[in-house]
């Protein structure tokens, strides 16, 4: 079997959001947000039958409740193929009542739903009241004491690390705490330095020098040389293997070809990370003009940093390999104190 180690796949339903988190993976440039096409799914799985080990999707976004009738006939067509577990991550913004997350709920939990990765914390509560947090937090409850396997899971990011003294932390921390009394222990996690969080990082945050780790060494299974444990597809068919970092692209060609040039003849890119990791995308940068800095948050901060100086300033020689143009934004200056403009006021 070909793809042994691919398990699952993250399916990125459409890119719009009401939200603009400043630690997103993604700098939308245009309104062109047209959901996935579906039909270009089945042509992808019916390319690797027989190949793979995938048996569950993720559902994301944007916010995939934007696209929730695309969402639900995806989950249909999905089955056909065998894959049977599903989850979504969302904000929450959709769930103005406890009557609304359950009716939303329901039909999801019908076709196989089993788990809804929700986000609360300071960057996503700026813009959407903690209490549809709370409404689904109590939707789920509804669901179980029904007797279905479900699981509402809570995710609560903080910049750098939990114990880092910021005000955003301090507001996520709060976030966590009203969590907590709402009946949920939330999960705290990191925010990960690429996207724009690649600006967010705090100088004092940058301290690490070595950054030789390989990218399946970091999360489990990114960039294998032995096959990827899971990949992205979003709408525009790029077929991700980290945020910015394509294999190919299925309105050009199949998903059993995009593996096997992942395998046989990756591009330049791809080739550098699995050889060298981030150490190397910083030779290849500081070969035409990069100026590294001395240390960054980890490999994944040093990475974005370098393959966004060869999006912007060697796009003849690279461009097609660092897509979409989503997760690129124009290089910025780190920001001495990156919340100074924010409003974190009233914020849940």
């Amino acid at each position: 079997m070909t793809l042994k180690n691919l398990g699952s796949l993250s399916i990125l339903l459409g890119m719009k959001c009401n939200n603009k988190c400043p630690h997103c993976f993604y700098f939308p440039r245009n309104d062109n947000h047209m959901p996935i096409d579906l039909d270009m799914l089945d042509d992808a799985l019916k390319s690797i039958e027989g190949q793979h080990s995938i048996y569950s999707v993720n559902f994301a976004g944007g916010e995939p409740f934007y696209y929730y009738d695309v969402m639900l006939e995806c989950i249909e067509r999905l089955k056909r193929h065998g894959i049977n577990l599903f989850s979504l991550s969302t904000n929450g913004s959709w769930a103005g009542s406890v009557e609304v997350a359950h009716e939303k709920l329901t039909e999801l939990l019908r076709l196989g739903l089993g788990a809804m990765y929700v986000s609360a914390d300071g960057f996503h509560q700026m813009n959407i009241p903690l209490k549809n947090v709370i409404n689904i937090i109590r939707a789920g409850d509804i669901a179980r004491a029904s007797g279905e396997n479900f699981n509402v899971c809570v995710m609560s990011s903080y910049l750098g690390y939990y114990t880092y003294d910021c005000e955003i932390n301090r507001i996520t921390s709060k976030i966590r705490r009203k969590i907590w009394e709402a009946g949920l222990y939330p999960v705290e996690t990191f925010v990960n330095a690429h996207g724009r969080a690649a600006y967010l990082m705090p100088p004092e945050l940058q301290v690490n020098k070595r950054l030789d780790r390989k990218c399946w060494e970091i999360k489990i299974g990114i960039l294998n040389p032995a096959g990827p444990s899971m990949v992205s597809i979003d709408p525009a068919g790029f077929v991700d293997g980290c945020f910015g970092v394509p294999l190919g692209n299925l309105h050009k060609e199949s998903l059993n070809d995009i593996f096997q040039r992942y395998f046989n003849n990756p591009g330049p890119i791809v080739k550098t990370l699995r050889e060298k990791g981030a150490l190397g995308l910083k030779e290849l940068a500081v070969e035409r003009g990069f100026v590294a800095a001395e240390s960054y948050f980890d490999e994944c901060h040093l990475c974005h940093r370098a393959r966004n100086y060869l999006k912007e300033h060697c796009s003849d020689e690279f461009g097609e390999f660092l897509n979409p143009a989503a997760c690129y934004p124009p290089v910025l200056d780190n920001k001495a104190h990156p919340f100074e403009d924010w409003n974190l006021a009233q914020l849940y």
